[in-house]
């Protein structure tokens, strides 16, 4: 877990903004223990941001992209506030080497609760610009304007880089920071191209499944036939005398890993599994009975006053499912695609985790 000490330190000169979660932003934060340990959750880091001396604007989440479009809401925050074009501005997201932590991006909370923070962090940073101009040019604070990524007094004008000249400037504000009224927005609320679309629809946008490592070998899982199917018997003799080839069988895990893709899917449908199914216990029609039985706090024995059934959905990325691991000396990087980057670390002991 990286910590403002930690991230304040790792960056160059410029002006960095850690930005300080009260109660109710905590809450979304992760009150309470990670799931799966026993330590507790950081509350206190809610969103990060930073302006480097070239002028790039870098702002950091915990939240992820996952098809809803957060990444550009989130730039549109910060480009309203520090009053920047949208495309000067780098949104790191769901990289647990470099973003505060963050519970997950679920139940639509990124816009009500990352939002307002994001735009917090980047009024607070202009406010440091425009505090720093009027220091080094000895001028009013009220004669200095930050206008389309540039600081100006008069006839001076100067870019962010310019104006920290190498320096490191740090603040850590409470989110109570004042905001641009709603009447004043000239990028937020309005219609932007999408952040990364160009190389969305081109296929030059990179997934999980795309990540390449040196001397990297793929994996390919045996699904069982059917949910809560147990392993009887498994023959993986055929696959294992494939060169390269792997076999990795734990309980009812069975997997295979070999030198390139087309291997792995050789290797696997060479294997030979006998499995134990379970009877079929549900159909369309009485899925809800089952689900309301078998949950963990159902109660059928209480009858429904009003009941009504639709039909079981569940949302899932468009991506290809994947997950790339690497351990490097003590440290073990993966990319994947996820929605609790965090969540996911802690679960097996991660020590980075990129989400895609």
């Amino acid at each position: 877990m990286i910590t403002r000490r930690d991230f304040i330190a790792a960056l160059g000169g410029g002006i960095v903004v850690v930005l300080i979660a009260d109660d109710s932003d905590a809450q979304e934060a992760g009150g309470g223990a990670r799931r799966g340990t026993r330590e507790p959750v950081p509350q206190q880091v809610s969103a990060w941001l930073h302006i480097g001396q070239d002028g790039i604007v870098t702002a950091y989440t915990g939240k992820v992209e996952v098809g809803q479009n957060s990444r550009t809401s989130l730039t549109q925050a910060v480009a309203e506030e520090l009053h920047v074009p949208v495309a000067s501005i780098r949104m790191i997201m769901g990289d647990t080497t470099q973003t505060p932590f963050d519970m997950g991006t679920f139940g639509s909370q990124t816009t009500p609760q990352m939002w307002p923070q994001m735009r917090k962090a980047a009024a607070s940073a202009r406010e440091m610009l425009v505090d720093l101009a009027s220091q080094k040019w000895m001028v009013e604070r009220a004669s200095v304007s930050v206008v389309d990524g540039k600081v100006t007094s008069g006839s001076r004008t100067a870019g962010f880089g310019e104006l920290t000249q190498g320096e490191k400037l740090t603040k850590t504000i409470a989110t109570t920071a004042a905001l641009t009224p709603a009447t004043e927005w000239k990028v937020a609320g309005t219609s932007v191209p999408k952040v990364n679309g160009r190389e969305i629809v081109t296929g030059a946008h990179k997934y999980a499944y795309d990540i390449k490592r040196p001397g990297m070998h793929y994996g390919k899982v045996l699904h069982p036939p059917s949910f809560g199917a147990t392993l009887s018997s498994l023959d993986s003799s055929a696959a294992e005398a494939m060169p390269g080839v792997k076999v990795v069988h734990e309980g009812d895990f069975v997997g295979v890993t070999a030198p390139d893709p087309q291997t792995a899917e050789n290797a696997l449908a060479a294997l030979k599994a006998d499995w134990k199914q379970l009877p079929a216990e549900t159909s369309s029609r009485d899925v809800y009975p089952y689900f309301k039985k078998t949950s963990r706090d159902g109660d059928a024995s209480k009858p429904d006053l009003t009941s009504y059934t639709i039909a079981y959905i569940a949302h899932v990325p468009l991506e290809p499912r994947a997950a790339v691991a690497e351990w490097e000396d003590d440290k073990l990087t993966v990319w994947t695609g996820t929605q609790r980057p965090f969540g996911v670390r802690s679960d097996d002991r991660r020590r980075c985790m990129h989400s895609y």
